[in-house]
């Protein structure tokens, strides 16, 4: 079962005495949930999904974190100081550093995450093949990984973390680098992980997020703006104006007022039970 996540006052610095990257946050989750967490560059949206993680004692030793989080059955007071994969997956927002460098084929870097954790390449083949269709890379299979495009190089790296079956997901800007193609392959695969992970996922845009999400988060310099569910987020745009590029959804506020516009924004609201 997907598990639960809660963050009780946490409040996190880079260093002692500097502003906190994030301030404060109460958030709680309930298993299998599908998270967008927006807000604009700087707000803290990496630094909570890095946190989650657990990766940011090992790269700023030097940080401090008071508060609480809480993943499942495991409570991390104080905050978790060990890098939670593969029960946590985390990809990055450049999926460069991701890659290791020490494989010569696409296929083989993904095998690299399976065999780190102990497992049967044999058993796992059919697994590897299915993901690799499902991300659209299979083309890339014998291709050395350091020679991919950002886009192509976005979806290994997801490769290598969805392989291992986390039960947390975590994305820092998925879909900046996807073509249309890609987007719509990320989509169904966000859409097939529903309540079976637990996911959580960067942006600073609301077209993703409104069509896979189901829990909304705003940031704002590290505090907490909003969270709710997609009709309470619907509700409450005008409000982010200042946060989001909502200018662009002016279609999304004429549905709501019972004017809807395409077959998009009808499916986007009637989801959010407003029609």
């Amino acid at each position: 079962m997907a598990p639960s996540i809660t963050l009780e006052s946490v409040t996190y610095r880079y260093a002692p005495g500097t502003a906190p990257a994030l301030s404060d946050l109460s958030i709680s989750l309930p298993g299998g949930t599908c998270c967008a967490i927006l807000g604009p560059t700087g707000s803290g949206k990496s630094t909570l999904v890095q946190l989650l993680a657990g990766i940011l004692a090992k790269h700023h030793p030097e940080s401090v974190g008071e508060g609480s989080l809480t993943i499942g059955d495991h409570r991390y007071t104080p905050l978790p100081n060990d890098i939670l994969f593969p029960d946590v997956g985390l990809t990055l927002q450049d999926p460069y550093v991701q890659i290791s460098g020490i494989r010569e084929t696409t296929r083989k870097e993904i095998e690299l995450t399976l065999e780190t954790l102990g497992r049967d390449l044999v058993n796992e083949g059919g697994n590897i093949e299915r993901l690799m269709h499902q991300l659209g890379i299979t083309h890339l299979a014998a291709r050395k990984p350091t020679t991919l495009s950002g886009g192509e190089t976005q979806r290994v790296a997801l490769a290598t973390i969805l392989i291992a079956n986390p039960d947390v997901l975590l994305l820092d800007e998925p879909a900046t680098a996807l073509d249309y193609g890609a987007q719509a392959n990320l989509k169904l695969i966000l859409q097939s992980l529903r309540g079976a992970a637990t996911v959580l996922f960067t942006d600073t845009h609301i077209d993703l997020p409104l069509e896979v999400a189901d829990y909304f988060i705003v940031l704002k310099a590290g505090s907490l703006q909003f969270g709710g569910n997609r009709k309470q987020f619907l509700e409450h745009l005008p409000d982010f104006a200042d946060l989001l590029p909502v200018e662009a959804w002016g279609k999304v506020l004429s549905a709501l007022k019972g004017d809807p516009q395409s077959p998009f924004v009808r499916r986007i609201v009637q989801a959010a039970g407003l029609l």
